[in-house]
């Protein structure tokens, strides 16, 4: 088998190419891209380079955000879904944190959806309309990463009750074996969590700085952006290929 070919049906190709079947696998892999250039372009700018380098590392960050827009056309009424079934989880707090993010999203999105067209030039909106629709979606990204967060809180607050409950030793064997599988799919719980509320609390920084409520530099959001977005596709990648495809 020549190397050509051997490069061609690496197993880790496979799952790259399994990776990039997906939506959410091509958005994680742009979102990167997107964030890194403006990362790059500040630092670019910062360092001394050229009008023409910084200008490409901008238009390349504005032409892939713009596409990623085009691409959740229309995801608001995957959360309008999401909001409604919300609405049956037993717990009424969960509920109404679940229901509190996806409106947040939703509305998030719907917004998102006008900046797309308005930034194709499929039609126009005065500059303070597109403003205003902005720092909109921005406002409303940011409440759903608040509720998501708040969401991440209060199921921390629940798996330590349920954690202490199963520390406690069981009379029987078959009992105890029963707590300890209990034990380990807390700690997984735990640890799925947590990745995610470090993930809401970077991302946070970007909206509440559209929003206004922080002045972060671009080097910041660019950095920010990249980190969330690497762990994302981290999350897909274990997603579509397993755990033991992530180790390889």
């Amino acid at each position: 088998m020549s190397a050509l070919q051997q490069v061609i049906l690496h197993p880790y190709l496979s799952q790259l190419l399994k990776f990039w079947s997906t939506t959410v696998g091509r958005d994680k892999t742009y979102r990167s891209i997107q964030y890194f250039a403006r990362f790059l372009a500040w630092y670019e700018y910062r360092k001394g380079a050229t009008k023409e380098t910084v200008a490409r590392l901008q238009a390349l960050k504005s032409s892939i955000g713009l596409s990623r827009k085009l691409m959740r056309a229309g995801k608001f009424l995957e959360h309008m879904q999401s909001a409604l079934k919300a609405t049956t989880i037993k717990d009424p707090f969960v509920a109404y944190l679940a229901v509190g993010r996806q409106l947040g999203y939703m509305c998030y999105l719907t917004l998102d959806l006008l900046q797309w067209i308005h930034g194709s030039k499929a039609y126009q909106f005065a500059p303070e309309t597109a403003s205003a629709i902005s720092k909109n979606a921005s406002r409303f990204w940011l409440t759903g990463l608040s509720f998501s967060l708040l969401s991440s809180g209060y199921k921390t607050y629940a798996l330590r009750q349920r954690l202490g409950a199963a520390s406690r030793p069981r009379a029987t064997a078959e009992k105890e074996a029963e707590r300890r599988a209990e034990l380990a799919q807390i700690k997984t719980e735990q640890a799925s969590v947590r990745y995610q509320a470090t993930q809401d609390a970077i991302d946070w920084l970007l909206p509440a700085t559209g929003a206004g409520f922080l002045d972060l530099d671009e080097g910041v959001l660019g950095l920010a952006g990249f980190t969330t977005a690497l762990m994302g596709a981290r999350t897909q990648w274990r997603a579509v290929n397993g755990p033991a495809g992530a180790k390889k």
